[in-house]
């Protein structure tokens, strides 16, 4: 994968290098190479820009909840999945984003919330090797495959690797089934599981380790898998795997603020700061994760953003996780998801085996 320059330019807004300092701001990220990539982008001019003294920590949700419930918040500002947001606002645990302080003009609608704001976009797509000969097009094409003969192996070609999640996984199962992106919500349950029903047998692995789905389709062991957009280049194997954005999953991080964070103020600063659209392509431009600020795709060269997932071209034909129905209804059907990999018919010879 090619590097590209980073922008160099000030953010507007911010350049009074004074503005924060004294302050001390902490940072809870998730670390390995996306908070690298944050550190040089994010954290390190923002500091330069504000006056403001960055601590790095790592984020950590069971003790977000315990500082708060102890009344002795540490952390001011957090990365966590965005899916994770609702919970913790509805158990009072987040403040609400100032948006008098944010400016959510030009950020996608989908990941301006109330307590949570987007930091990054990522996909989960099928993943399939570039010499395949079936190239799929649709998650119609992952689901097309050929009965199973009893007593005999199958070809490696029609096997599949799906996430051991109810999440995602039903909504691929509906467009397997023929719906549309925009008419997913909410979920027709019982129409997902049976679409699901139809491509239990080839599914060879269930994964839970977001690496495994790249290096099943490497090995030759699956023709095709869900995966992550980022995980190829997280392992450096970008060349020997391609991606079908098509019915794609946009899924995000999101910036949350403690209830009772100490520099609140100067955490709704940050996030404004890391939501602009140099920060965000920046980012963009170190890691394949797709800015949250459709303006910053006016900075980022065309083949760099053909490979993000929310450039224009590749948001267009994904479907956004719809964070609020999930929150009702994640616990129920990751009973229900795991309930019925333990007792769908397994028929002889199937090598679907959950893991």
């Amino acid at each position: 994968m090619p590097t590209y320059p980073l922008i160099a330019d000030q953010v507007p807004g911010y350049t009074d290098s004074e503005k924060w300092a004294g302050r001390t701001l902490a940072i809870a990220g998730r670390g390995g190479d996306y908070q690298d990539a944050q550190e040089e982008v994010l954290f390190d001019p923002f500091a330069l820009a504000t006056g403001a003294s960055i601590q790095i920590k790592i984020a950590d949700t069971p003790r977000l909840r315990e500082q708060v419930d102890q009344g002795s918040v540490s952390w001011d500002v957090l990365t966590l999945p965005m899916e994770d947001v609702l919970t913790l606002a509805r158990e009072n645990y987040l403040e609400p984003i100032d948006y008098a302080l944010v400016d959510k003009s030009p950020l996608y609608e989908d990941v301006a919330l109330q307590y949570g704001v987007g930091a990054a976009y990522f996909s989960t797509v099928i993943v399939y090797p570039p010499a395949s000969t079936n190239a799929p097009l649709s998650w119609g094409d992952f689901w097309d495959v050929p009965p199973l003969v009893e007593g005999e192996d199958p070809d490696p070609t029609v096997l599949r690797a799906l996430r051991h999640t109810p999440v995602g996984n039903l909504e691929f199962a509906l467009l397997a089934d023929g719906a549309v992106t925009t008419e997913l919500y909410p979920i027709d349950v019982e129409r997902a599981f049976a679409g699901l029903d139809r491509i239990r047998q080839h599914v060879a692995v269930w994964y839970e380790d977001g690496k495994q789905p790249i290096e099943l389709v490497i090995g030759g062991e699956v023709g095709m898998a869900s995966g992550w957009n980022v995980r190829p280049w997280q392992l450096g194997l970008d060349d020997e795997i391609r991606l079908q954005w098509y019915g794609g999953m946009l899924s995000a991080d999101a910036w949350v603020v403690p209830r009772g964070a100490p520099n609140r103020d100067v955490a709704m600063d940050f996030i404004n700061y890391a939501t602009r659209a140099i920060p965000q392509a920046n980012f963009g431009l170190l890691v394949p994760f797709g800015p949250v600020n459709s303006a910053a795709f006016e900075l980022i060269p065309q083949d760099r953003a053909l490979i993000l997932p929310s450039s224009p071209l590749n948001k267009a034909v994904q479907f956004v996780q719809n964070w609020n129905w999930w929150a009702d209804n994640l616990e129920a059907l990751t009973v229900r998801f795991d309930d019925w990999l333990l007792t769908s018919p397994e028929d002889a010879g199937t090598p679907g085996a959950s893991g």
